[in-house]
């Protein structure tokens, strides 16, 4: 065959050859020029001698480490560090028939295995604990056909507790999905390959002494990767199969039968599900009582309560929220009594993240105080809060104007009855009040009152606090609705570290047989 005739193959993948090389350059560059770095400098001699040395000094590591593992005396695995769920009340006989079952297991799995070739082994893992539990007489499938469904569904049951326990959204995805992401993974697969190497590519045009950086970390990483697939395998199946021998151990001893208080604690299960299944009842409602310090919101809650409960004084009390049980329309009730604000911007940020957590808000304003604008702010933050997600539902507001009796003259009236002139004063103090917040929905319900005895109007803020409990109980549920989604990614998160570290242990074991493994070559 001729020199072109040969070539020709070679040439025409000349797009994989322009890759590869693209990829080697900078590495071959770079060997090149560290070499002739040290040869200039005349460090070669130093770096062969600090490689080997570094190389020995690894070596006799691992030899001092399996040295002194030789002198431990190794005892066996006990069941309860097996990766199977072993029943701490088993017999000797229970005991040794499972641990001969998983020195089986250990040998089978030395290796990843093909997954077709799971079945004959676990046939063999079964018949293997029948003849340890004194059934040899038995063959593999000579059990009764409730028998071999009791035995799959504990095997099912054990597992199906381990993925929802560890395996993050287990219980959220389809089989359908899994399905047509595998029908898939070809076109997913080249979708990944070509936009990783577009991703180099940027990477190298950026900063090209980094990209090599991340090549080498690259080829490291994937080795790392592939040994842990394959490690995860191997653990997988034998996890598998202890099932198997696990619940083998039970069949055969007896254990694994349906007994009538069993059947009785079923169906009592099932009704306690079905009553689980019941609509939830709402919540205590949250009112959170906020506005300026000095504004009359303890004395609020105090009036709202009928009783002295909340800490009154001339100087700011309440520096944490306070929450005072009541109720409203019938409905049960927590009433948050919330700092007041000073003007921070970090306070009036905590006040209006609490608020929007809240199902009903009662914004306090001092009548006599005209300035409004930290009454403002905080309330358009409010609103930027619950706005940043559509799905939230902004809870009511209600506008009390306390301490409406300093701008009264001729306070107080025979049975709270306002002349002319106090009227037309509390209606500009109301619409001076609702300018200054600037916000017609959060204003709609404005209310003045007056705290100190003899108290007024206090009666018409509860009616209307009472009229707006449906509107409330529908921000309850909303906000009940999204907390559940946001606290089920926590569980997700949750659920990934636990599997994670299952894993680390699991690998943890695996490495320790290896080692005694290597020891008993010695």
């Amino acid at each position: 065959m001729k020199l072109t005739e040969r070539l020709r193959p070679a040439l025409l993948r000349w797009d994989r050859l322009l890759a590869v090389a693209a990829l080697a350059l900078p590495f071959v560059a770079a060997m090149l020029a560290g070499f002739a770095w040290m040869i200039e400098h005349g460090w070669l001699i130093e770096f062969i001698v600090a490689s080997i040395s570094l190389g020995g000094l690894v070596a006799l590591i691992r030899l001092v480490r399996l040295w002194m593992r030789g002198r431990e005396t190794g005892t066996a695995p006990r069941p309860d560090q097996l990766h199977a769920r072993v029943d701490p009340t088993w017999g000797e006989r229970e005991i040794g028939a499972f641990e001969a079952a998983q020195i089986f297991i250990a040998e089978t799995t030395a290796q990843p295995l093909p997954w077709e070739d799971l079945q004959p082994i676990a046939q063999e893992v079964v018949r293997r604990v029948a003849a340890a539990s004194g059934k040899g007489d038995k063959g593999v499938l000579d059990f009764t056909v409730p028998e071999a469904l009791l035995l799959i569904d504990r095997v099912a049951v054990r597992l199906r507790a381990d993925i929802r326990d560890k395996v993050p959204f287990s219980d959220s995805i389809s089989v359908g999905t899994l399905l047509w992401l595998w029908e898939r993974r070809d076109v997913a697969w080249k979708v990944k390959k070509h936009g990783w190497n577009a991703w180099r590519v940027i990477r190298a045009v950026k900063s090209l002494p980094t990209a090599v950086l991340r090549e080498i970390e690259g080829v490291i990483a994937e080795g790392h990767s592939s040994f842990v697939t394959s490690e995860g395998t191997v653990i997988l199946q034998a996890l598998l199969l202890e099932e198997v021998a696990a619940a083998a151990v039970e069949l055969y001893s007896g254990r694994l039968r349906f007994s009538d208080s069993e059947l009785l604690d079923l169906g009592l299960a099932s009704s306690d599900l079905d009553r689980a299944r019941l609509a939830a009842s709402d919540m205590p409602l949250r009112i959170a009582v906020a506005g300026q310090i000095s504004a009359g919101k303890s004395s609020l809650v105090n009036a709202l309560l009928g009783a002295d409960l909340a800490e009154v004084d001339v100087i700011p009390t309440t520096d944490a929220p306070k929450t005072y049980p009541t109720d409203f329309d019938g409905v049960e009730t927590m009433l948050l009594d919330m700092p007041g604000l000073d003007g921070s911007e970090r306070l009036a940020r905590i006040v209006a993240t609490e608020l929007a957590r809240a199902d009903l808000v009662i914004w306090t304003v001092r009548a006599n105080r005209p300035a409004r604008e930290i009454d403002r702010a905080t309330i358009a933050k409010l609103r930027e809060i619950v706005s940043g997600d559509p799905r939230r539902r902004m809870p009511p507001v209600v506008v009390a104007v306390s301490c409406i009796d300093a701008l009264m003259p001729g306070w107080p009236f025979p049975e709270g009855h306002l002349s002319d002139e106090a009227m037309e004063r509390v209606t500009e103090v109301v619409a001076a009040v609702q300018q200054d917040i600037a916000d017609p929905r959060a204003t709609a319900n404005t209310i003045p009152v007056v705290l100190t005895e003899p108290d007024w109007n206090i009666d018409r803020l509860r009616a209307r606090i009472d009229s707006l409990i449906g509107p409330a109980l529908d921000t309850q549920r909303n906000r009940l609705r999204i907390e559940a989604k946001t606290s089920g990614m926590r569980k997700e998160a949750a659920r990934a570290g636990r599997g994670l570290r299952g894993a680390l242990s699991a690998f943890g074991r695996k490495y320790a047989q290896e080692d005694d493994a290597s020891e008993a070559e010695r």
